[in-house]
């Protein structure tokens, strides 16, 4: 029988090649303290299974998970953690540099926006194989934005954690849309990591408690995959990229045989990051037109032209301190079923004096 032909209770009973491999690695993971969902349990009989009467869809042993990536548990803590295999023969830097940037005095520099590394795995048998655990984290925009202060705040901690891999002469050379995550610290009760909406039981919808103004989160750059790490007498560099990261549109694309250097291609992914996934509309229309001399200048299609982070840094920081607090207070989805919350959480923060840009 085709795959496509099957119903869905045999459907999701099925495991992928790439859960296979989670599969095998259960017992292993136990006995290091990490416990993978029912799923991936040997001998794992899927819960519809056991209960006819239960739906496939509203069950949590039926949501997969993706690429190289696998939830756990950390037995010691209860924590949550994602896991993710690394091939090092294919990106060699990426294990290191998150060693390098989660050790001291790195860790603890507050500008520094690098995911947390909480272990690194050598599988048995797999020599050029590693597994890392990191927090468990959400998309950046997930919940939505309920001010233009929070928006704001975002921007700032992605030019900030840009601005500190630079600074440590690193190049990310894949700042896009999906390498930018956010902490956990606005929910209370856990969420799904391969289904965000609900929570980590599947037993109803997770839901935000906080708004960012009320608890900042902290934002996140994760893979380090095609990221490099220069020596001080490489800089600044001048090398063919081989690889190119997500973003297509970047200028230096159209040249891939000739050498380049990562940094203004970081500056430019950025600006168009900013642009494209977190404004989306016209800036203009948003509150935030103050922002678009800046994206242009960091769009450039000459490198050579483009600002370097410290000047992006800068000029944000000028930019933003210009701005009024009630357009920082002022809300950011146009959705009417949200004004009157709105209203009644700014007034409370206006009496409280919470600043309108998370601190």
């Amino acid at each position: 029988m085709d795959e496509d032909d099957l119903p869905p209770e045999d459907y999701f009973t099925r495991l992928g090649p790439q859960e296979a491999y989670w599969r095998d690695k259960y017992e292993w993971l136990l006995n290091l303290g990490y416990q993978l969902r029912p799923r991936y349990r040997p001998g794992w009989i899927p819960s519809w299974k056991l209960n006819p009467r239960l739906f496939v869809l509203s069950c949590e042993d039926f949501v997969t998970q993706h690429g190289q990536l696998c939830d756990a548990l950390r037995i010691s803590d209860g924590s949550q953690v994602m896991m993710k295999t690394v091939d090092t023969a294919t990106y060699p830097y990426e294990v290191p540099l998150m060693e390098y940037l989660n050790q001291e005095p790195q860790k603890s520099d507050r500008t520094n926006h690098t995911v947390p590394l909480i272990d690194v795995l050598y599988p048995p048998d797999e020599p050029s194989r590693r597994i890392i655990a990191m927090p468990v984290c959400r998309m950046w925009d997930s919940p939505d934005f309920d001010t233009v202060g929070e928006v704001v705040d975002c921007i700032r901690q992605l030019i900030e954690g840009v601005q500190f891999l630079h600074a440590n002469r690193i190049a990310h050379r894949d700042l896009s849309w999906g390498n930018f995550m956010m902490d956990s610290s606005l929910y209370t009760t856990p969420f799904h990591p391969f289904d965000e909406s609900k929570r980590l039981d599947y037993k109803g919808s997770a839901r935000a408690k906080y708004t960012r103004t009320q608890r900042r989160p902290r934002y996140y750059i994760i893979d380090y995959g095609l990221s490099v790490r220069y020596e001080e007498n490489e800089m600044p560099p001048s090398e063919v990229m081989g690889a190119y990261g997500s973003d297509r549109s970047v200028p230096e694309h159209a040249s891939p045989d000739e050498p380049h250097n990562p940094f203004p291609i970081d500056i430019y992914c950025l600006g168009n990051l900013i642009r494209r996934e977190i404004l989306r509309a016209k800036p203009e229309k948003i509150g935030f037109g103050w922002i678009v001399p800046l994206i242009r200048d960091m769009m450039r299609r000459d490198p050579s032209q483009r600002p370097t982070i410290d000047d992006v840094a800068l000029r944000y920081e000028e930019c933003i301190s210009l701005l009024k607090p009630a357009l920082l207070r002022s809300r950011w989805t146009r959705r009417w079923t949200k004004a009157i919350p709105h209203l009644a959480r700014q007034l409370r923060f206006i009496i409280t004096q919470t600043p309108p840009v998370p601190t």
